[in-house]
């Protein structure tokens, strides 16, 4: 059967979390796929792993350096002639037949460009978050790991190789919304992530991975600079939730795990503060698979979306 989907991991010396993530893509999915692993030289058994599971689902493009995150997916991404294209990472786990869910959504209605799948750390700092994901600087909701058409990754240009590692991710949803496409989320969590962070502040490595997100943090405003200032409705949601959050106290703690008002508090906050996130429609919203849906209204779009930033300062490109 011709494969649908292309999914597209990035791997280097974690064994048991790359067999666990293709595992679970191959358990949790129906709809036709290939899994492209790309392998930035592990030392730790990957490599062999790869090459004896190689088949006709499980491509092993080994390519013994790392390149970046960006660069890496980028360059396997001109690889893919599936319809639909997918990126995780190696410590993902899919659940929920997440990838099944999002690809109907976006057979269903082509003004999606991007499922978003809802991700929930069981590892590290946010294990006790309901689930992840920030709203941007300029009040986009981020997708961690999404599935889209591939026509529509190839007209935005891929991951930006200016982020290198970090802030690819958010970059791409904004290059996505900022394009016409309309953006959403899984109802159910799709992912599982064992979060590889160094919990220490003291340590050298969490000084360079705190500076990497400084950085990234800094280039993406940088170049969403001319989004930064909105409308009066997005200013009247976001007060209107801070209120509801001193009134209402611990029950509107965004991290809350119990519901209010039949709603997660996250929920509540992403919807409140996400600028693209229509209030009335999200009150309404009776889609059981997908929800969270973002739209960038065509006369806010960019004629062509900002350059790319500088790249990130060199004696840090090999943190990861």
């Amino acid at each position: 059967m011709t494969a649908k989907l292309s999914v597209v991991v990035g791997t280097y010396n974690r064994l048991s979390q790359i067999q666990r993530c293709v595992n679970s893509v191959f358990r949790e999915t129906t709809v036709p796929v290939i899994v492209y692993v790309t392998d930035a030289g592990s030392t730790d058994g990957t490599v062999e792993y790869l090459k004896a599971n190689a088949s006709e689902r499980l491509k092993p493009i080994l390519v013994g350096q790392r390149l970046g995150q960006a660069r890496a997916y980028n360059d396997v991404f001109d690889l893919v002639d599936t319809e639909f294209v997918c990126w995780l990472s190696d410590d993902n786990e899919l659940v929920n037949s997440a990838l099944d869910v999002a690809i109907r959504a976006l057979e269903r209605d082509r003004r999606l460009g991007m499922v978003g799948l809802k991700t929930k750390d069981v590892e590290g700092p946010f294990a006790d978050f309901p689930y992840i994901g920030g709203i941007s600087s300029i009040g986009i909701l981020n997708v961690n790991q999404g599935v889209l058409p591939t026509a529509v990754l190839r007209q935005v240009g891929g991951f930006s190789e200016a982020f290198r590692d970090y802030g690819i991710d958010p970059d791409l949803t904004a290059k996505i919304l900022f394009s016409g496409y309309d953006l959403a989320l899984t109802r159910s969590v799709g992912l599982l992530h064992y979060r590889n962070w160094e919990t220490d502040p003291s340590s050298a490595i969490y000084a360079k991975l705190s500076k990497l997100q400084e950085q990234y943090q800094r280039k993406y405003k940088l170049k969403y600079r001319d989004f930064a200032r909105g409308g009066a409705s997005w200013y009247l949601k976001k007060a209107f939730w801070r209120l509801l959050q001193k009134v209402l106290a611990a029950r509107a703690n965004v991290n809350a795990p119990n519901t209010l008002l039949g709603r997660l508090p996250r929920d509540w906050n992403n919807i409140f503060a996400g600028r693209y996130v229509n209030l009335l429609e999200a009150l309404m919203d009776r889609e059981e698979a997908i929800y969270l849906r973002q739209h960038c209204p065509r006369t806010r779009c960019p004629e062509r979306l900002p350059p790319d930033p500088a790249p990130f300062e060199a004696e840090l490109l090999h943190t990861r």
